[in-house]
C-alpha cells in the first residue's frame, strides 16, 4: 500500500484524482512479457490492466521527493508515481544494473524465494482505497497461485530484481497525463543519468518533467541531491534550477560538468532559480 500527498500547485481538475493529488506509490514495467490473455476482460473488451514501464526517475522540487514516471505501452499516457528515498534508490540501482557489496532488502527477499522454490509471476496494482493504492504480488509456489498484498514500491522494485512485468489498472491509467506521439521528446527524457560534482547531485529537466511539475521550461539543471558534508550544504538545496556557473549558461548536465570542470579549485558563483525567484549563490572551495 501506498499512501496519496498532493503537492502543492497540482489541480485535481485538470490532470484527475490519482495524478494531481500525487500518488506515492511505483508501477514500472518489467522486461518479460505475459501472455495477454492473463489481464483482459473475459468477454474479451479491452484488457482490464495495462502494462507499463519506466521512463525514467527523477525528483519534485515542489514535494522535494523521488518521482517515477510510467508509461504506457502504446506511449501515449505518462504517470508520475512520488516514491520514499530508500525506494527510489533501490529501484534506481537495478535500473542501472548496480551491484552491490552486500545484499540489500528486496535482493534479500529475492535469494529467500528463489532458494525456497517460490516462482515470482507479475506485479497488479488494481485500485485505489481511502487515498491508498494496493498492489498485489502473484507468486506460485508448490504449483499453486499465491496472492500478496504488498506497497507498490516494494513489489516494484521485486519484480525488477525477478525481471518479470507490471501491471496498473486501465482506469487508473486513464487518469495520467497524456503524450503527445507526434511531439518529439528530448535527449534529457531519454537520458535517465545524473552527474554529481563538489557533492551536489544534478539531472537534467526534460519536457515532461517540467509541464508535470510546472517549472519555467527545461533550460538549466535540477539539484537532485546535496551531500551533508558538500560545501554547498547551505548554499543549494534539492529542488533548485541552476541557470549558470560563473555567468556561463547551464543548459543540461553536460554543460554543468564542463562549467565545474573549469572552476576546479575556485568558489563557484551561481545563478539559481528557487521558489519562483531568480537567486545568486557562491559555493566556497572548502567546508566553513
Amino acid at each position: 500500500m501506498s499512501r496519496r500527498r498532493c503537492p502543492q500547485g497540482f489541480s485535481f481538475s485538470s490532470l484527475g484524482s490519482a495524478l494531481s493529488s500525487g500518488v506515492r506509490c511505483v508501477v514500472l514495467g518489467g522486461l518479460l512479457s505475459l501472455p495477454l490473455s492473463a489481464c483482459h476482460a473475459a468477454d474479451g473488451t479491452e484488457p482490464a490492466m495495462v502494462q507499463v514501464t519506466v521512463k525514467r526517475i527523477g525528483f519534485d522540487p515542489v514535494s522535494r521527493s523521488p518521482v517515477v514516471l510510467l508509461l504506457d505501452e502504446a506511449q501515449t499516457r505518462m504517470m508520475p508515481i512520488w516514491v520514499g528515498v530508500a525506494e527510489a534508490r533501490a529501484i534506481e540501482l537495478e535500473l542501472r544494473g548496480h551491484p552491490v557489496s552486500r545484499p540489500l532488502t528486496h535482493d534479500l527477499l529475492k535469494n529467500i524465494l528463489v532458494q525456497v522454490g517460490v516462482d515470482f509471476d507479475k506485479v497488479v496494482v488494481s485500485e485505489l482505497k481511502d487515498s491508498t493504492y494496493y498492489a498485489r504480488i502473484h507468486l506460485t509456489t508448490a504449483g499453486q497461485p499465491l496472492e500478496i498484498d504488498s506497497r507498490p514500491s516494494d513489489a516494484i522494485a521485486l519484480a525488477l530484481r525477478f525481471e518479470r512485468p507490471i501491471f496498473v489498472a486501465r482506469s487508473l491509467l486513464e487518469t495520467a497525463l497524456p503524450v503527445d506521439p507526434e511531439r518529439p521528446q528530448s535527449a534529457a527524457v531519454d537520458d535517465p543519468r545524473n552527474v554529481r560534482s563538489r557533492g551536489v547531485t544534478v539531472q537534467n529537466i526534460s519536457e515532461e518533467l517540467a509541464r508535470v511539475f510546472r517549472l519555467p521550461g527545461t533550460r538549466g539543471v535540477l539539484v537532485a541531491d546535496v551531500e551533508t558534508s558538500a560545501t554547498a550544504q547551505g548554499h543549494l538545496r534539492r529542488g533548485d534550477i541552476i541557470l549558470t556557473i560563473a555567468g556561463k549558461t547551464v543548459r543540461n548536465i553536460r554543460d554543468f560538468q564542463t562549467r565545474m570542470g573549469e572552476e576546479h579549485g575556485q568558489d563557484v558563483s551561481m545563478q539559481i532559480h528557487r521558489d519562483g525567484q531568480i537567486l545568486g549563490v557562491v559555493l566556497p572551495t572548502t567546508v566553513p
